[in-house]
């Protein structure tokens, strides 16, 4: 059977009906797609967060382990061996040696670099396999950036500290983490 010229092919309208519906899914397609590469990304940055807040906790503790006693939000106004620069002493641990106390101090960062306020460690510098290098001067360094919460706390007639750390993502989200070290 022979169709009239008329009769093959589509119309304009239904050509121009396909392409928007064409046009939508792949719209649709795409959000959906990019929702999910900034859920994975947001995803990737707390596991990230995560990861070093262990590592600040590690860090803690293993200044704790050198240590002949601690103070929990010690005086700001001490004759520190690092300048604070208008960031709050939070912990300040003296090592058994007796030599000056590791300080951890959170407050604005000290350069733009940074995220909001930082946690930082004024103590002696580390060597290449983690150890304190002896005769090293004291430095003043960030362990964590974009830090909203650095809590300690102290249970009553037990040697160990709790510590909470709250730090926010670029999408505004919070990461926490507790430790007792």
């Amino acid at each position: 059977m022979c169709r009239s010229g008329s009769a093959q092919g589509f119309t304009l309208v239904e050509l121009m009906l396909a392409a928007l519906l064409g046009t939508f899914l792949c719209g649709v397609v795409f959000q959906l797609l990019f929702a999910e590469i900034r859920q994975g990304g947001a995803l990737a940055e707390s596991l990230q967060l995560k990861q070093w807040q262990r590592r600040t906790l590690q860090l803690v503790k293993h200044d704790l382990e050198r240590a002949s006693k601690w103070q929990i939000d010690p005086d700001a106004s001490a004759d520190w061996p690092c300048a604070l620069a208008d960031r709050q002493p939070k912990l300040a641990i003296t090592p058994r040696d007796g030599s000056d106390p590791v300080v951890y101090s959170l407050g604005p960062a000290p350069s733009a670099i940074w995220r909001g306020d930082v946690l930082m460690r004024c103590g002696p510098a580390f060597d290449l396999r983690g150890g304190i290098r002896s005769g090293s001067s004291y430095l003043n360094r960030v362990v964590l950036d974009g830090v909203d919460r650095f809590q300690l706390h102290q249970p009553s007639g037990l040697p160990v500290l709790q510590m909470q750390l709250e730090q926010r993502t670029r999408q505004g989200g919070r990461v926490r983490l507790q430790g007792v070290g």
